[in-house]
């Protein structure tokens, strides 16, 4: 069970960590035969092969997925993480090999199973019933057609059987389910000390024959990437307008034809008196607000000042030291009980107690202004800025064909950019990471950047609303440099690196004492001149320790001390050192909260275990089949 808790115990961090990625195959494939006759495959499974349209429809729908969950750009460390493409590989290959042991078997799935599954599921459903239309959207969306997916879904549940044939005998312990979620809520009280890595610093200059070795080992942190220089011109909409004008008599045909476009709706300035009532309020309170609102009504019925008594009695906060000034109102700015009442007061007037989801107002109309028409001289500038945005949007896609077919003819951009009053840009020293000055980093320019050879002009991109050319001058290839082209950084390294190894030596030298003698703890870390730190109780789940930060070894730390092995074994680094740990006391979590929690935390054990189950189970296939796997897809 401990390795399990060991395994596991991160795993909601680790799904935290991928942003509730995990790969759910919603589908596979059919398999086809003779594999004799098919040379453009993934792989062969005994007697059938996995085409390579079978892996390419798969792994683009899951791609798809990827992309729509992360809104159009999947983050490259969920990429690597996932390792899509291998990852797919091999679950069309554990579908064959359950396939084939479901045809051992003899399972089937019918057809009113298939019907079952599909009309069951959430995904295609509209207030708990099925829709078609969700049902063919859904397919739509990853490009599939509803006799593909049924034929794939029914493989897929025959699958399921074979599976649940194997894991469904997977049993739990009770007790060792209580030990796996205390071992999770239990929080643990850390002490730590920390060797400062300044105590061991290298000597400045570093001996040169120990700089050279370090650079060696670590030439790979310094290699210079391949580089670019290149010619650009970059444009949008915003550049042609520079060049575009809008003459008084355009603005006023604009104006003549769009007169609701000019027109200043009714308007009116009011104030109010609020007496609070919660939107949950019995009838009880409702009463003793209401009556309040009109004993405010009263008062002001009696000839009473408005501004004084909404300064007195008002409870809305933002206008009760305003007089209740609530500014000038159009349709749409109050609430539909408080709007209909307003047009239907006269300006001084005031109204009887009106209820909203606030409470009860008192309204009152200080002042009203009729629908009116903006003149055309002080609408002409929004209308001019307006107008030329359109011609200028319309008439960049015309100059950026126009520039882009005249500098393709001439292999060059200076005379077409002049000709259309575009400015050349230059840059070097452009690698991957960095991006373009004024165009940025998109990934697909990039690309195109790096994809063309010297001289050559790129494709006309578009990012935003900027319109991209690029021309290659010169590219650097990627290179190890001389230790004196990097002396000064690998010096700052150097330095570091020794002064952390001295400091993990020391660190080292305390782990050992206190295991010679755990109870001497304060005066062992005396003796090295330190002292330690309390640090608040933290799960063993907890994605970070403060003050340790979350590396791997910290990860290691959290799962493994005990109160047997109350110090880590190995020295943690962090940004001021080396930092030895060790455990104070174990907090228990209580057990009431344990009962709430334990179908489900045994629920999830089990599917653990019949994960690891059918791991295993498909590795003894694996190895009992023939498969021929073609890398080169990969």
């Amino acid at each position: 069970m401990l390795d399990l808790m060991r395994k596991h115990a991160r795993s909601w961090f680790i799904k935290v960590a991928l942003g509730g990625v995990i790969i759910v195959f919603i589908f596979f494939f059919g398999y086809s035969g003779a594999p004799e006759r098919r040379q453009d495959y993934l792989a062969k499974v005994n007697d059938k092969i996995i085409t390579r349209d079978d892996f390419e429809t798969v792994y683009n729908t899951q791609l798809e997925q990827l992309k729509r969950r992360f809104k159009g750009s999947i983050p490259q460390d969920i990429l690597e993480k996932l390792n899509l493409k291998k990852t797919v590989a091999q679950e069309l290959i554990n579908q064959v090999l359950l396939l084939q042991e479901a045809e051992k078997l003899g399972l089937v799935v019918t057809t009113d199973d298939l019907v079952q599954d599909i009309r069951s599921n959430p995904m295609f459903q509209q207030n708990g019933m099925f829709d078609d239309f969700i049902y063919r959207e859904q397919l739509r969306a990853i490009r599939l057609s509803p006799t593909r997916y049924e034929q794939l879904r029914r493989q897929e549940l025959l699958a399921g059987q074979v599976t649940s044939l194997f894991t469904d005998s997977v049993k739990t312990d009770p007790e060792e389910i209580k030990r796996f979620w205390h071992f999770q809520h239990d929080k643990l009280a850390l002490s730590v000390l920390v060797v400062k890595s300044e105590e061991g610093a290298a000597p400045s200059p570093p001996d040169q024959k120990s700089l050279e070795n370090f650079f060696k080992e670590n030439q790979e942190n310094y290699r210079f990437p391949a580089s670019l220089t290149l010619q650009y011109v970059v444009f949008s909409w915003r550049d042609v307008q520079k060049k575009l004008s809008v003459s008084n008599e355009e603005a006023r045909d604009y104006y003549q034809l769009n007169p609701k476009e000019f027109t200043e709706p009714e308007k009116v300035r009011g104030r109010h008196i609020l007496v609070k009532l919660a939107p949950d309020a019995n009838p009880e309170q409702a009463e003793e607000a209401r009556k309040k609102a009109q004993e405010i009504f009263a008062r002001l019925n009696k000839g009473e000042d408005f501004d004084k008594v909404a300064r007195e009695v008002s409870q809305d906060e933002a206008t009760k030291e305003k007089g209740g000034d609530l500014g000038w109102l159009t349709k749409g700015s109050l609430s539909p009980q408080l709007e209909k009442v307003a047009s239907q007061l006269d300006v001084g007037k005031f109204s009887e107690p009106v209820r909203t989801e606030q409470g009860y107002h008192v309204l009152s109309i200080t002042e009203k202004e009729p629908e009116q028409q903006v003149p055309f001289e002080q609408a002409r500038d929004k209308i001019v800025e307006k107008l030329l945005q359109e011609k200028a949007r319309k008439q960049v896609n015309v100059d950026a064909d126009n520039f882009y077919e005249l500098a393709y003819r001439k292999e060059d951009l200076e005379e077409p950019a002049k000709k259309f009053g575009f400015e050349v840009r230059k840059a070097e020293g452009i690698i991957k990471d960095s991006g373009i000055p004024e165009v940025g980093s998109d990934p697909k320019i990039m690309s195109e950047a790096f994809g063309l050879k010297t001289g050559e002009l790129s494709r006309l991109m578009k990012s935003g609303d900027n319109f991209v050319l690029l021309k290659l001058v010169e590219k650097a290839r990627e290179r190890d440099p001389e230790l004196d082209e990097v002396r000064g950084i690998v010096e700052r390294d150097y330095r570091k690196e020794l002064a952390l190894r001295n400091a993990g030596k020391k660190a080292e030298e305390i782990i050992q004492a206190l295991r010679d003698k755990p109870n001497d703890a304060d005066r062992i870390a005396g003796q090295f001149g330190l002292k330690w730190d309390k640090l608040d109780p933290v799960s063993r789940t907890a994605s970070s320790v403060p003050s340790l930060g979350n590396s791997p070894e910290v990860l290691d730390m959290l799962t493994s001390v005990t109160s047997e092995v109350p110090i880590f074994g190995k020295p943690i680094p962090t940004s001021a050192g080396m930092a030895v740990v060790r455990l104070l006391s174990v907090e228990r979590a209580s057990d009431e909260q344990y009962a709430r929690e334990a179908r489900s935390v045994e629920d999830w054990v089990r599917e653990v275990r019949k994960t690891d189950f059918r791991r295993g189970w498909l590795r003894v296939l694996e190895e009992k089949a023939k498969i021929d796997l073609n890398e080169k897809m990969l």
